[in-house]
């Protein structure tokens, strides 16, 4: 039997769902002291003090060099989790009280054999009215932007026209930085990913701004996308649940709902290219 492991990522001490799969990590512990119960993400080899710029993917480092015996990898945060319950048409996040939540046990299906019909376990993929390369550069900074898309074309020439056919030519991703995997899969993706990262961080320096400071982050939030593309993984696509403490009425919306302004979207994206 294969051994899971699924980080959560959290930069402080909050409660969370119980499950034998689950490692609570500290990001960003080297930044401040060590939360109890938590594997803090400043032992072994680590890019802990980065967290400011990296988010999650200091968590997601240390369990690449560090975590040595888990066989299937996953990563979720501290406030997002994969839905396994929620079917088919589903919006792409479902929000719920956060005693609510940890009031359930957390039930994860049988993941050793969902990964041998599947590949690697995504996110819900967003629909966009613009590529996403477009929607990058309206939310963040273009020019960092055309910076990855260089290093790419140098570093990994082999995945430039994935990287085009999934970010210039397409209005779908999955993001967050959250997946499941098989370890070798997971080993490939992080050393890919983290080269082509570092070299960003040695030619963009990250911004003073908080938000457009975590470049690296969101980044790899599309880089993930193309890995899959370039290497054509038979992809599962789960929707998340978000435990939240000020949950109220009408903050969901239905799966038929999310299913027509997915359409409404790609239709829009598809007039405008």
């Amino acid at each position: 039997m294969s051994k899971v492991t699924v980080l959560i990522c959290a930069h402080k001490a909050v409660s969370l769902p119980q499950h034998a799969y689950f490692l609570p990590v500290q990001g960003g512990a080297a930044l401040h002291g060590h939360i109890p119960g938590f594997q803090p993400d400043d032992e072994g080899d680590n890019i802990s003090a980065k967290n400011g710029h990296f988010c999650e993917l200091t968590c997601h480092y240390w369990a690449w060099k560090n975590l040595k015996d888990a066989d299937i990898v996953g990563l979720n945060h501290y406030r997002r989790y994969f839905d396994f319950r929620r079917g088919w048409p589903s919006a792409d996040k479902h929000f719920v009280d956060v005693n609510d939540f940890l009031s359930r046990p957390y039930e994860f299906p049988d993941v050793e054999g969902l990964l041998r019909q599947y590949d690697i376990v995504l996110p819900v993929l967003r629909h966009w009215r613009t590529s996403n390369t477009r929607q990058y550069a309206g939310y963040h900074i273009e020019a960092d932007w055309e910076t990855l898309r260089q290093i790419v074309r140098e570093l990994s020439p082999a995945y430039y026209a994935a990287f085009e056919s999934a970010m210039d030519r397409s209005n779908k991703a999955a993001g967050y930085n959250m997946f499941i995997t098989r370890r070798e899969l997971f080993d490939a993706y992080s050393e890919w990913l983290f080269n082509i990262l570092f070299e960003v961080e040695r030619r963009v320096p990250p911004a003073a701004d908080p938000v457009q400071g975590r470049i690296y982050g969101y980044m790899s939030e599309r880089l993930i996308n193309v890995f899959c593309a370039h290497h054509k993984l038979r992809v599962r696509h789960v929707p998340l649940v978000m435990p939240i403490d000020d949950y109220r009425e009408g903050l969901n919306i239905g799966g038929l709902h999310a299913l027509w302004r997915q359409t409404v979207n790609d239709v829009v994206y598809s007039l405008r290219r």
